[in-house]
C-alpha cells in the first residue's frame, strides 16, 4: 500500500479546525468572564483553575512535535529501551510535587524569574535568566517550519510558517490571556493524543517493548547509549528541573485554586 506524504482533504479539514478553533478559544476568554481586564485573570487565571486543562496544557508544553517524532524512531531504529525513560519522568514529578511546587505555590508568583529576582536580590539575576530562557527556546519556530515543508507542501516558506504559527499563538495568547492558553493546549492535546492512538492501532500487531539486547538493562557504564540507571536516573532529573523550574510549568500550576490541586497535577500530567 502506497504511503501518502502530502496532506489530504481530511488532513487539511483537521489542520484548518485545529487553527481556528484555537484562536476562536482566544476570542471566547477575551469577551467572557472578568473578560481579561485584570494582570490576576490574565496571568494566573484568577488562580481558580481545572486540574485536568492544567495537566494537559503542561503535558502539550513539554511535548514537542521532535519528541513525537523522535522517541518512535529512536525506538524502532536502536530499541525499545528508552520507554523506561518514563519511570524517570514520573519519579521527576513525584519530586517535583515535594521540593518546588509548595515553594512557587506559596509565594503566589507566576514567574519563575520573579523568583529569582527575590532570591538573589538582584534585578540583573532574574534579566540574565530570562534571557537564557528565551535564547534556549529560540529553536522553537523550527518545529512548524519542518513540519510544514516535509509534511503539507514542499518548499514551504520558513518565514510563512513562522508568521502563521506565531500569528496565531500571539492572538489567542493577548486576547485570553492564561485561560486561553490552557484551553487551547488542551484541545489540542487531545488532537494529539487520537493522532498516537491511531497510530498505535494501526500498528498494535509490532511488539514495541520487545527489548533486543537485555545484557545490558542494567549495565552502570555510563558510555552506552540507553540502560536502566541512565534512563532512570536521567529522566529523573531531566523532569524535575523541566516541571519544577520552567515557567511553562510554573505559571500553570500556580494557577490552581490549592497547593493540593497543584500537587495532584503533577501526578495527573504522568498519567496522561
Amino acid at each position: 500500500m502506497a504511503v501518502q506524504d502530502r496532506f489530504g482533504v481530511w488532513d487539511w479539514i483537521v489542520f484548518s479546525v485545529l487553527l481556528l478553533v484555537s484562536v476562536a478559544i482566544g476570542f471566547y476568554y477575551a469577551v467572557s468572564g472578568g473578560k481579561q481586564k485584570t494582570t490576576k485573570e490574565f496571568l494566573s487565571g484568577d488562580r481558580n483553575m481545572k486540574v485536568i486543562p492544567i495537566a494537559i496544557s503542561i503535558l502539550v508544553s513539554f511535548q514537542s512535535a521532535i519528541l513525537i517524532i523522535g522517541t518512535p524512531a529512536e525506538m524502532y531504529t536502536v530499541d525499545s529501551m528508552f520507554f523506561i525513560n518514563t519511570f524517570g519522568s514520573m519519579l521527576g514529578c513525584i519530586l517535583t510535587s515535594i521540593l518546588f511546587v509548595p515553594l512557587f505555590y506559596n509565594l503566589k508568583t507566576v514567574s519563575v524569574y520573579e523568583y529569582v529576582e527575590l532570591r538573589f536580590k538582584s534585578r540583573a539575576a532574574r534579566v540574565i535568566s530570562s534571557s537564557i530562557s528565551i535564547l534556549s527556546t529560540i529553536n522553537d519556530p523550527i518545529k512548524p517550519d519542518i513540519f510544514l515543508d516535509h509534511i503539507i507542501i514542499s518548499g514551504f516558506p520558513e518565514w510563512a510558517s513562522y508568521l502563521i504559527m506565531g500569528s496565531i499563538c500571539t492572538i489567542y495568547t493577548f486576547l485570553g490571556g492564561l485561560k486561553a492558553v490552557v484551553w487551547v493546549d488542551a484541545f489540542q492535546g487531545l488532537i494529539m493524543l487520537a493522532g498516537i492512538l491511531a497510530i498505535i492501532i494501526q500498528i498494535f500487531v509490532i511488539d514495541l517493548l520487545y527489548c533486543e539486547n537485555v545484557s545490558r538493562f542494567f549495565n552502570p557504564d555510563p558510555t552506552i547509549r540507553h540502560t536502566f540507571w541512565s534512563l532512570v536516573v536521567g529522566g529523573t532529573i531531566t523532569t524535575t528541573g523541566i516541571y519544577g523550574t520552567t515557567q511553562s510549568s510554573i505559571q500553570r500550576f500556580t494557577a490552581l485554586p490549592s497547593l493540593t490541586d497543584a500537587k495532584i497535577e503533577l501526578i495527573t500530567d504522568k498519567i496522561f
